[in-house]
């Protein structure tokens, strides 16, 4: 029997792994006080993997966490199936959602980095096994030859990536000249970013029950009357627990739109059972963006899709969210409690700005 943490993760990755065209055919857990070295988890519990595979028909082994390049192997070795972990499952939704040179590029990038880690990893082990002091076997070698060609490729895509951040901080410098507010909504994978920009902006973006939808920042401008503005807003990637390190990295030229705003708004779906582990989710990352002590609008979206009134759901998801500070409660797509956003809105340009 699944706790209730366990099993929203379940789901969570049962998501990620549906986004990629995939379908979850069996489920095997197994609670260790520690990790297996060699398999990550128990031998018996491997077998157990295997036959089930085997029954299922199953063309690969997810597994929930990030796990090492030598787990992985013997895992493969085991199974005969092809292994991803969290990090090549997110990577790869990644990939097929990129559709920009810019989103692409940054891609690469981070696939770099997680094959940099994974070759690194081998060459420690080929390193352990190796015949004497001073001697490397051709596998070595190999690893080596392999590591010097990525960082290659490497440099040549970070200087891309710097061209793009030079280019979109000419053009958020200029926005700021003109005296444009900027303001990225941001917030966890799937809770409604895209429709709430298109619903304040009516801008044609891409919009998909699915996680990372969106890869590319769009954005729209409204003029706020009241504070006598022009606020530009932007649609921004949306942030996952566990997101890798070397998405964060790679993808610094799109999260450059969160880093240099003057608003940023922070979207919750209300209807999500893993509320407070999102809030800490976003926090983290915009504090990684220095992002976290921005003026801020909280919203709690997709209202419709509880029968709750307003009292009650602050008093179910107060508690789960920081900063929740008078949240703006609304639905982007019936449109209810969207005036309640401009006015907020409205106050924090004239406040601030």
């Amino acid at each position: 029997m699944l706790k209730d943490r366990e099993e929203i993760d379940v789901n969570e990755m049962k998501g990620l792994v549906e986004a990629l065209g995939g379908e979850v055919v069996g489920l095997v857990f197994q609670k260790r006080k520690s990790l297996h070295p060699a398999t990550y988890i128990g031998k018996g519990k491997l077998e157990e993997v295997k036959r089930l595979a085997d029954y299922r028909g199953a063309d690969a082994v997810v597994v929930y966490h990030n796990i090492s390049s030598s787990q992985i192997r013997n895992i493969e070795r085991i199974t005969g199936l092809q292994v991803l972990d969290r990090s090549e499952i997110i990577i790869e939704i990644f990939a097929r959602r990129a559709k920009t040179k810019e989103a692409k590029v940054q891609v690469e990038l981070a696939k770099c980095y997680h094959l940099l880690s994974r070759l690194r990893g081998k060459g420690k082990e080929l390193s352990r096994l190796g015949g004497g002091i001073g001697t490397r076997g051709p596998g070595e070698k190999k690893v080596e030859i392999d590591l010097r060609a990525i960082r290659r490729k490497m440099y040549k895509l970070q200087k891309e990536i710097e061209k793009f951040s030079k280019r979109k901080k000419l053009v958020l410098d200029s926005r700021k000249k003109k005296g444009f507010v900027t303001v990225a909504v941001t917030g966890y994978t799937n809770v409604g970013k895209s429709t709430l920009v298109r619903k304040l902006t009516g801008e044609d973006i891409f919009i998909k029950d699915m996680p990372f939808a969106t890869l590319d920042t769009r954005t729209g401008s409204i003029y706020l009357k009241n504070a006598g503005k022009k606020a530009l807003i932007t649609d921004t990637v949306g942030f996952i627990k566990d997101i890798p390190h070397e998405l964060i990295a790679s993808f610094k030229a799109t999260l450059q739109e969160v880093a240099e705003a003057d608003i940023v708004v922070v979207v919750y779906d209300v209807t999500s059972p893993s509320l407070k582990e999102e809030s800490e989710t976003v926090e983290k990352i915009l504090s990684e963006l220095g992002a976290s002590k921005k003026p801020r609008i909280t919203v709690i979206n997709k209202i419709d899709k509880t029968s709750l009134n307003r009292d009650e759901i602050m008093v179910d998801v107060a508690g789960h969210i920081k900063n929740f500070e008078n949240p703006v409660f609304l639905s982007a797509v019936s449109g209810e409690g969207m005036d309640e956003f401009f006015e907020k809105l409205e106050y924090v340009v004239s406040s601030f700005f």
